[in-house]
Formats: C-alpha cells, structure tokens, sequence
C-alpha cells in the first residue's frame, strides 16, 4: 500500500469516526431536553426559537441543536397522508425552545 492510499485511509477513518462521536453526543443532549405543556416552567428562561416535528425524539434533537433544554409544546396537530396506498395519521407537535439550565431564575 502507497503512502497516499494509507494516509487517505486514516483520513477516511477520522472522518468516520468524527462523525459517530458528535451523533452519540447529539442523541445525549436531546436525551436532557425536557418536553413539558406548562408554560409556568420556563418563566424566567432564555426563549430561542420553535421547532415542529412528527417524532418527539426528533423535536428534542432540534431543540438541542439551538441550545435548549425545555421544549414547551405549543401546539399538536394530525395531519393525514400516505405513501404507496398506505394511509396513516401524524401528529406533528410545535413547540417553543427555552434554555433554562443557568439562567437566573
């Protein structure tokens, strides 16, 4: 094996595992989102933004990736749909992003 193809390899491998390392941190920091409907708790919070998805899970990774740790839900809807004739509901949930850890509160 060259010395190009060998150094391309080890490149290829840190990209790798770069990558596998920041989703394990991703899915950790959605894991201490909090998905909460009582507005009360974010009093005194810092509000970032919104996010809205089908899968819970999701939401918190979106509100992780600006920053929060509270996702107050704002809204839930059902929305119809289907794929090669299968038909299905999906609950889309809206929700405000709050960090509330370290504010002033």
């Amino acid at each position: 094996m060259s010395l190009k193809q060998s150094v391309t390899l080890v490149l290829m491998a840190l990209v790798l595992s770069a990558c596998a390392s920041t989703s394990n941190e991703e899915r950790a920091r959605a894991a201490r989102v909090r998905v909460l409907n009582n507005p009360d708790a974010v009093r005194g919070c810092e509000v970032l933004g919104s996010v809205t998805d089908d899968d819970i899970q999701d939401l918190q990774k979106k509100a992780a990736r600006l920053g929060g740790d509270v996702a107050l839900v704002t809204m839930q809807s059902e929305r119809a749909g289907g794929v090669g004739g299968a038909f299905r509901y999906s609950t889309y949930t809206t929700a405000e992003v709050y960090r509330c850890e370290g504010v002033g509160r």
